[in-house]
């Protein structure tokens, strides 16, 4: 019968918290499904629906996702969880629906994305890390798969937004003097994806806010060229060889000012406070330099009339280089002020 659930799927028809009707299966993993809902309370309007079944012993990681959402529910550029609850067999958070994964457009557009594309990505992906840190988490799984456009129509549909966070953790406990970082234990299982992860992870050492810029630093970097290790398993293996790659070889591809952004990561240690603002600065760097536009064409968006005076040619674009602004509204879609904020004040 439509509203039944299974082990593994609810039923196309099925209606969640008696108002979000299940129209698509989105995808599945080890962790659950997602849905396409609509809200049967407000004719057209779409969302996600995250189901996470009890008879797969998820370990409550949607109670985690319920719980980060939640907090940041008043920030800019983040998904928002509109409803949740728990039902005898799962348990289900209704959240906002999101466009194509990066994952997603690497694998139809790729393998690589032009300097534009991958530092305005940059750049949304550095925000959402921070607005996670803020409120006294990490996300410890940050890949492609995890970052997604906003959804075509809604405010965000020219941002990529970080979500995926079943795997975070809290990093301050509140103490008798007020908040701090908690210790570091000794020594952890390992939490993430290992083409993505830091190499401290792989050594398997607590992860800190560091550790979610690594993820990125890779990210950046498989954006222009393969990684070295993109097509081996063992997790032994690419640690050693993330350890043994130099720097010019991981970013062959990117502009010079990727340079500086994994000099500045590596030497963060785990205790201190990311530059957000000066990484934030690098990759605005290699936008104005390159006379680069928030309004231009991504990679894989129609291109306009090439201008030359703003092709990418300092970086040694190939004949994909600068998409000339289109008919999109000219704006810049950060500012320092987005960075330089500290609300824990470590």
């Amino acid at each position: 019968m439509p509203g039944d659930v299974g082990e593994e799927t609810l039923e196309i028809g099925a209606v969640v918290g008696k108002r979000y009707k299940v129209v698509q299966k989105l995808g599945e993993g080890g962790c659950g499904s997602v849905f396409k809902v609509e809200d049967t309370s407000e004719k057209g309007q779409h969302y996600a629906l995250k189901v996470e079944f009890k008879s797969q012993d998820a370990g409550n990681i949607l109670k985690m996702e319920v719980q980060i959402l939640s907090q940041l529910i008043s920030k800019k550029h983040v998904a928002k969880c509109v409803a949740s609850g728990k039902k005898e067999r799962y348990s289900y958070m209704v959240m906002t629906l999101l466009g194509e994964s990066l994952d997603s457009l690497l694998k139809k557009h790729g393998p690589f994305l032009n300097v534009s594309t991958q530092v305005r990505i940059g750049i949304c992906i550095l925000f959402g890390i921070k607005q996670v840190h803020d409120i006294g988490y990490l996300h410890r799984d940050l890949k492609p798969a995890n970052v997604a456009m906003g959804c075509k129509g809604s405010a965000d549909e020219r941002y990529f937004l970080v979500l995926d966070f079943g795997l975070a953790r809290q990093y301050i406990a509140d103490e008798d003097d007020g908040l701090k970082m908690r210790r570091p234990r000794e020594k952890t299982y390992f939490r993430g994806t290992a083409r993505y992860c830091s190499v401290a992870m792989h050594d398997r050492y607590e992860q800190g806010r560091v550790d979610d810029l690594w993820a990125l630093v890779y990210i950046l970097a498989e954006m222009r060229c393969r990684l070295a290790w993109h097509d081996v398993d063992d997790k032994v293996e690419i640690g050693e060889m993330k350890r043994k790659i130099h720097d010019e070889v991981l970013f062959a591809k990117s502009p010079v000012q990727m340079l500086s952004f994994v000099k500045t990561v590596r030497s963060t240690l785990f205790y201190h406070r990311p530059d957000y603002e000066k990484l934030f600065k690098l990759l605005e760097d290699v936008m104005k330099c390159a006379n680069y536009k928030w309004s231009d064409p991504y990679h894989w968006e129609p291109e306009k009339k090439k201008n030359p005076a703003s092709q990418g040619n300092k970086f040694g674009l190939g004949k994909k280089g600068t998409k000339e602004s289109g008919e999109l509204p000219e704006a810049s879609f950060f500012t320092v002020d987005d960075f330089n904020t500290n609300p824990l004040g470590f």
